[in-house]
């Protein structure tokens, strides 16, 4: 079975967290905000440092894939590792229907919902200091970009660390999505991607398809609103006047 080492080093350290986490609020008395901004950081670099360091630096990917079963069962036929999003992936000999497995997705997963955490807990102690732009023009140029982030990390991303054989099946999958086609006499002549602007151009040959048009599109909007808030949020600053002029107008 796999091996639990490196996800209960993880939690053991971050309990240990919370002895100078402790000592910290008591002494300085932080708001909550800034309190699960700290939490939430501390979360994304254990969770990154489980991941990476633990899995990656100490111990070989090999080792940390064990075995699919006490047995062996379905033996190991290769891993693949990430860096970034942080991932080890154990492909076995059953993984064409089971898929591979994942024994840093503990971490993963830590690091990513304290980055979440540390992303809305900064958000709220931004949008409530005192400032010369609306609520609303600050909250649009914090979280758009925040949407764009997300997109490109959920999306954009896991497309384009796929292998040469898995963009085949998603070329595949793309030509066989409408229903008047089959899998008979589909034919591959190329795959092209691009990580600015992202595509993955699979060229058939009636024309090619663009498996990451509607992510690109997603992508172009959060980047358009994001602007427009930017501009929005600087015409109400230069509106209101300079600091020490009197007369600005503070809003909430």
């Amino acid at each position: 079975m796999l091996p639990l080492g490196t996800q209960v080093l993880t939690v053991c350290l971050l309990l240990i967290g919370l002895i100078p986490y402790k000592v910290w609020t008591s002494s300085r008395g932080p708001s909550r905000e800034v309190r699960w901004t700290v939490i939430g950081l501390w979360a994304t670099a254990l969770g990154y440092a489980g991941a990476v360091a633990y899995g990656f630096a100490f111990t070989a990917p090999v080792s940390v894939c064990g075995w699919g079963t006490l047995d062996n069962d379905f033996p190991l036929v290769r891993v693949t590792v990430d860096p970034f999003p942080p991932d080890v992936a154990c492909h076995w000999s059953d993984s064409t229907s089971y898929g591979p497995s994942h024994p840093t997705a503990l971490s993963s997963w830590l690091m990513w919902a304290g980055l979440a955490v540390t992303a809305v807990a900064l958000s709220v102690v931004l949008l409530r200091r005192r400032s010369r732009a609306s609520l609303a023009a600050r909250a649009g140029a914090i979280w758009s970009p925040m949407v764009a982030v997300a997109i490109w990390v959920a999306g954009i991303d896991p497309a384009l660390d796929l292998s040469r054989g898995d963009l085949n099946d998603q070329c595949l999958y793309a030509k066989t999505l409408p229903p008047e086609t089959t899998l008979t006499r589909i034919e591959i002549l190329d795959v092209d991607r691009t990580v600015f602007p992202p595509s993955i151009t699979c060229t058939y040959p009636d024309g090619t398809t663009n498996l990451l048009a509607d992510q690109w599109i997603a992508l172009l909007v959060c980047a358009a609103v994001s602007a427009a808030f930017a501009g929005v949020v600087l015409h109400q600053v230069r509106q209101a006047g300079r600091p020490g002029r009197g007369d600005e107008q503070p809003t909430g």
